[in-house]
């Protein structure tokens, strides 16, 4: 390891219960800590490349490690070594972090977290990217809640002196993600984003009185996209150029709509002048 330009330190604290009594059960410790590792390792290709991958593969670029474990509390540190200048955000410590923060914040169910440094807000002006990001850790992080589900009350992910995300039985409620419904509904609403290439958008959705993260499903006309970029440029709340949206819902474990998956679309009105 060689000519490293940054090194970040990061904690993986489990805390309470058994965890504190006797240290984690192995089976589930070790499922646990497997899946913050992919996740971790899925976040940090994020920010390095711009780029949203499936798998933990091999890193280019960083390098990441974990030291012992100590005593009490079962906390793991781990060493993220930059290696090459990100294509997302600054190498300064304060854009890491806060590019690791908003990833599993946003990927956790903490959906109106945002970033405080100028080059994730500029990662975070299109909503879709950390959306997509989001979508691509569940698996990971379902793994990764194991230990919650089996008895450990809190995990924590943390900085040096703070903590970035903290775990706990909410959090596995919703990344634990209920199979799509195959039921589709109608909706409407306004496109408040939408990324061409990736398909992936935002759409403030008036019966479910929010913005919510949507994707075309697999049988989406290639015709109606067109409609998805017509909305967004009447994209305010209150007025504007409205679509019927026809959909399904993934839902989390507790039934809260996570996203949608877009069967079709049409255009409603526009009350601004064509």
């Amino acid at each position: 390891m060689t000519d490293a330009i940054a090194q970040h330190a990061l904690k993986l604290r489990f805390s309470g219960g058994e965890a504190e009594r006797r240290g984690l059960d192995l089976y589930d410790g070790s499922n646990s800590f497997y899946g913050f590792a992919q996740a971790i390792q899925i976040v940090v290709h994020a920010y390095m490349t711009g780029e949203i991958v499936s798998r933990a593969t091999a890193l280019k670029g960083a390098e990441i490690y974990f030291g012992a474990p100590r005593r009490g509390s079962v906390v793991f540190d781990i060493i993220t070594v930059i290696e090459k200048y990100p294509a997302t955000a600054g190498i300064a410590g304060a854009a890491f972090y806060d590019f690791v923060k908003v990833a599993f914040s946003k990927a956790v169910g903490m959906l109106n977290t945002k970033p405080e440094t100028p080059s994730v807000q500029k990662v975070d002006v299109d909503d879709t990217f950390f959306d997509q990001l989001a979508e691509t850790l569940e698996g990971s992080l379902r793994r990764a809640h194991r230990a919650i589900d089996h008895g450990v009350p809190l995990v924590t992910l943390e900085r040096p002196r703070s903590t970035l995300v903290t775990f706990d039985t909410a959090t596995s409620e919703w990344v634990n993600t209920r199979d799509e419904n195959p039921k589709v509904e109608e909706f409407s609403g306004n496109i408040t984003r939408y990324n061409a290439l990736s398909g992936n958008g935002r759409a403030y959705v008036r019966e479910l009185k929010r913005v919510i993260p949507f994707r075309p499903g697999g049988n989406f006309p290639e015709s109606k996209r067109g409609h998805l970029t017509w909305s967004l440029h009447g994209n305010t709340i209150s007025a504007g150029k409205e679509l019927k949206l026809w959909a399904s819902k993934i839902e989390s474990a507790r039934g809260e709509p996570k996203r949608l998956i877009l069967a079709d679309v049409a255009q409603v009105r526009s009350t601004s002048e064509e």
